[in-house]
């Protein structure tokens, strides 16, 4: 249900860090569960959408824990095809707004469970979020 980001950075960070990352993705993702939240299965049943957790491995800033929410393959298709073609679909806009609340939801579960959970302000993935033990 984890996976592993790229790493574009030169650094990364130590086994010890990794281990600790790895551990927080796998407790957000049993949390996720708990909730009710269904883990993404792209590729595995075409169609289905729902949370994915990664562990992205750099030392930098862009490190660390990251749940994205994964809407319908089919909706993220026709919001695609909306966009492609310069007009606001109803469905780009459906796209949109599920996403926005899907994110909102999770960021409140996790916050509930006790971690620090915000959106990850990262350009290539917009409704990302980081999770952060609330020490750090």
């Amino acid at each position: 249900m984890t996976g592993r980001y790229e790493v574009c950075s030169e650094k990364t960070v130590g086994e010890a860090e990794l281990a600790e990352r790895e551990k927080l993705a796998e407790q957000v993702t049993q949390k996720l569960l708990l909730a009710g939240f269904t883990p993404s299965r792209r590729g595995a049943f075409p169609g289905s959408g729902g949370f994915q957790v990664n562990v992205d491995f750099a030392a930098d800033a862009h490190g660390g824990v990251f749940v994205t929410w994964h809407t319908s393959e089919s909706l993220r298709d026709e919001a695609i095809a909306s966009k492609l073609s310069g007009e606001e679909s109803p469905s780009l806009e459906y796209f949109r707004s599920l996403t926005k609340i899907m994110q909102s939801a999770m960021i409140e579960v996790l916050s509930a469970a006790g971690w620090h959970a915000c959106d990850a302000a990262n350009d290539m993935n917009p409704y990302a979020i980081r999770v952060e033990d609330r020490e750090k």
